[in-house]
């Protein structure tokens, strides 16, 4: 049995995000400019780690902010860190970890979104429900379940802030 959850609300502060990015996106611009700058009174090998040490701080950052940003903002992490040929290599290691897993939302969550789509708390829906998710991506989370009638289960939900408006069971 496949179980699919959408959630149609709830797209969050789109000004709030855009801040976020434009914030980020300006420490890094400072970052790399500040560094620009000291470059010209240091030698070759010190400047190389420190130049290596920025993108890897910089990387973390993006790194960050496109897990807390979550859903289209995964995918393009994801994207980015296949480009190689446009990104220094602190960039694709750090962003390679969306490609594997993301950090699992809290299971209150996932339970919340079953019980505000279906009208019912998952102690009603299931008989049984792992708390550890299977897999945990951009725009869902998959665990394991065992329904009313004793049939096993994957039961996968939206993250409560993706926008979507699908809904099939």
């Amino acid at each position: 049995m496949y179980i699919y959850l959408c959630v149609r609300d709830g797209v969050g502060n789109i000004y709030r995000r855009r801040a976020k990015v434009f914030t980020l996106a300006m420490i890094i611009y400072i970052d790399y400019k500040a560094l620009q700058k000291r470059e010209k009174f240091m030698k070759k090998p010190k400047s190389d780690a420190l130049w290596k040490k920025a993108h890897e701080r910089n990387a973390k950052r993006v790194f960050n902010l496109m897990v807390e940003l979550e859903g289209l903002w995964v995918k393009l992490g994801q994207y980015l860190s296949s480009r190689a040929d446009v990104l220094p290599s602190a960039f694709i290691s750090i962003l390679k970890q969306l490609q594997d897993s993301l950090p699992p939302r809290p299971f209150e969550e996932f339970c919340h979104t079953i019980e505000k789509e279906l009208g019912k708390s998952r102690k009603e829906l299931f008989l049984d429900f792992d708390e550890n998710p299977l897999a945990t991506a951009s725009i869902a989370q998959v665990h394991r379940a065992t329904l009313i009638d004793g049939q096993k289960a994957v039961v996968k939900v939206q993250h409560e802030d993706i926008k979507n408006s699908c809904g099939r069971i």
